[in-house]
């Protein structure tokens, strides 16, 4: 069976296809005959994912970023099916969480190895992300990123962004919960992620692991515009942790409540969730052709017949919603 290549034409500034066609060649090379998929909607991103995983393909490539993946990985929780990403979107945090490099042609030899790891996905009112959830200023930060004319996203647009929008971002109160622990107070940005970065880079989370059946927590509250600004500088390189006043914390859960209704993203994606929102872990939800660990690395053998559905590994029950 041909291994399903889904291409999302409008990533990478509009790039993505052209340069999956480049390497078409090599793919088929190693890995076979490819079966070329573009698409023309998120959903049908997920459509397709899904489709293949229902036909028990054991691989499915995506030719994009992490809003590719996004919405590849809400197809592919707790199957068998494993995702192979070719980077070439703007953002590709998730590949680099599992050791993807950024080169494409590096990339398609790592993929064509056949290691699978399982990565923790998390769960924000039954909705499924990989990388990183944003509230506060993110989604004001977002729509001027998707209104850009000049920049293509990266991280020196995103950087920008978040510097206009701290100018003029007026906080919201939030209260933030988990086991053991409580956040209340004025909310600049909050951050419940699954990788160390997002945004092309940006080290919201540092000490962040994939596959540690845990999210992390990061609440950059009200501080002055002075120290917000410095904050902000800092998260680009993980150094703003432990500056007094920025909340980092570790748990399998956490629950977001607020006096109104506040809209979050999803890996890097608009979405219309909004306050209050129970965000879970789901752990090894996700199969993903990667760099080889030796905890956690499973050789894929793709000539023995179509995969088989892999139970993700629960360690509460109450994880298990979404």
């Amino acid at each position: 069976m041909a291994t399903r290549l889904i291409v999302n034409p409008s990533a990478g500034g509009g790039r993505a296809a052209e340069r999956a066609l480049s390497l078409k060649s090599m793919l088929e090379a190693e890995l076979g005959a490819i079966e070329w998929r573009e698409t023309r909607s998120a959903g049908e991103v997920t459509a397709l994912a899904a489709e293949s995983a229902r036909r028990g393909d054991a691989r499915v490539l995506v030719a994009g970023g992490d809003g590719t993946v996004h919405f590849a990985a809400a197809g592919l929780v707790g199957t068998g099916t494993a995702l192979g990403i070719l980077p070439v979107g703007t953002g590709n945090d998730i590949a680099h969480a599992a050791g993807v490099p950024d080169d494409p042609r590096a990339a398609v030899s790592l993929l064509a190895r056949g290691h699978v790891r399982e990565l923790d996905l998390a769960s924000a009112n039954g909705r499924v992300y990989a990388c990183v959830l944003g509230l506060g200023m993110d989604s004001e930060a977002l729509e001027r990123i998707n209104g850009a004319r000049f920049l293509r996203r990266g991280r020196l647009l995103y950087a920008l962004a978040a510097l206009e929008t701290a100018l003029v971002y007026r906080p919201e109160r939030a209260s933030i919960a988990w086991e053991g622990g409580r956040f209340e107070g004025e909310v600049v940005f909050a951050a419940i992620t699954n990788t160390k970065s997002y945004a092309g880079g940006m080290k919201i989370s540092p000490l962040a692991e994939v596959d540690d059946a845990k999210l992390d927590l990061c609440v950059i509250p009200r501080l002055g515009l002075a120290r917000t600004l410095a904050s902000f500088h800092r998260v680009l390189d993980g150094r703003h942790v432990g500056l007094p006043g920025i909340v980092v914390e570790q748990a399998p859960s956490f629950r977001i409540e607020s006096a109104r209704p506040l809209r979050v993203t999803l890996d890097g994606e608009l979405t219309d969730l909004t306050t209050p929102l129970d965000v879970n872990v789901l752990p090894a939800a996700l199969r993903v052709l990667g760099a080889p660990v030796a905890s956690t690395s499973i050789p894929i053998v793709l000539s023995e017949g179509p995969a088989k559905p892999v139970p993700s590994r629960r360690t509460d029950d109450r994880l298990q919603a979404g």
